[in-house]
């Protein structure tokens, strides 16, 4: 897939502004209506042949799906069309003023991610594919990446990309749409079984993303306090995982609660400030 560069212009209307941080190169931009007012994100997808004009309605309408049940982990889209030049399916959605879950969880100190941050996201997160998973929903292939994260009112705010992408590979493009290679060790291994999307595919995904979060702890303050959740939660075989992302989200809180949260090392150069001659000495 040829790059797409600052200034170029996509099926008539979106200007490219510059890349964006994707799972894959050359997938992902920042873009601008030609007309109108507020950016846009860019994501595309390689295809074998072009899709027909009733392939690409279904498409439209399986990455709406989301969107129509109201939750806001699911933004909404835009505009979707067929870029023959460099043969991808493309997708618009506004904007996300924020990042994607492995490069916040990147930039973080030793004593990993604060645990208020880390309970909201996972309430957000096994709230948005409960939610998906009622509406019959399923993401199949939900990795870190494909997690923003931004600053909200509950002090972090989080939005799913691409909820309903791999139900419409399945059902219409299996033959032409190819599936991202990357995430691998994020996807249940019922994924590569014929038939329906099974929900117990996000499950393990869901256990395998808190498993990321919970491991940014690097002085071991927190081990042996998730690890049985997360072997739970991303078993092999699907009857051994949790039987919905809520039942996995009320056997995590009390985990959570209960991790502790020590005061992180001091620094190896770290010097005390001298006392103040000045000050009157304790009583």
């Amino acid at each position: 897939m040829s790059p797409l560069s600052p200034g170029d212009i996509l099926a008539g209307t979106w200007r490219i502004v510059r890349p964006a941080l994707g799972d894959e190169p050359d997938t992902e931009c920042q873009v601008e209506p030609i007309s109108g007012e507020g950016p846009g994100r860019l994501t595309l997808w390689r295809t074998l042949r072009a899709p027909t004009a009733s392939e690409l309605e279904h498409f439209a309408r399986g990455l709406r799906a989301a969107e129509a049940t109201g939750h806001a982990a699911f933004p909404p889209v835009l505009d979707v069309g067929y870029d023959a030049t460099r043969e991808a399916l493309w997708l618009v959605r506004p904007w996300w003023n924020g990042e994607s879950l492995p490069s916040m969880l990147g930039g973080l100190h030793a004593v990993g991610l604060d645990i208020p941050y880390l309970q909201v996201l996972a309430e957000q997160l096994a709230q948005a594919l409960d939610t998906a998973h009622a509406a019959g929903l399923v993401h199949g292939r939900l990795r870190a990446s494909r997690v923003l994260v931004a600053s909200g009112d509950s002090g972090v705010r989080s939005c799913v990309l691409d909820m309903g992408w791999e139900q419409f590979r399945r059902a219409h493009a299996q033959s032409w749409l190819k599936p991202p290679q990357v995430g691998e060790d994020y996807l249940a291994p019922e994924l590569g079984e014929t038939g329906p999307l099974p929900a117990s595919t996000d499950i393990f995904s869901f256990g395998h993303i808190m498993r990321d979060m919970l491991a940014t702890r690097k002085d071991g303050a927190w081990t042996g306090h998730w690890e049985a959740w997360v072997e739970r939660a991303s078993a092999p075989e699907p009857a051994r995982r949790f039987a919905s992302a809520a039942e996995a989200l009320s056997a995590l809180r009390p985990i959570l609660r209960a991790l502790p949260d020590p005061a992180p090392p001091r620094p190896e150069n770290y010097e005390p400030e001298p006392p103040d001659p000045l000050a009157l000495p304790p009583r």
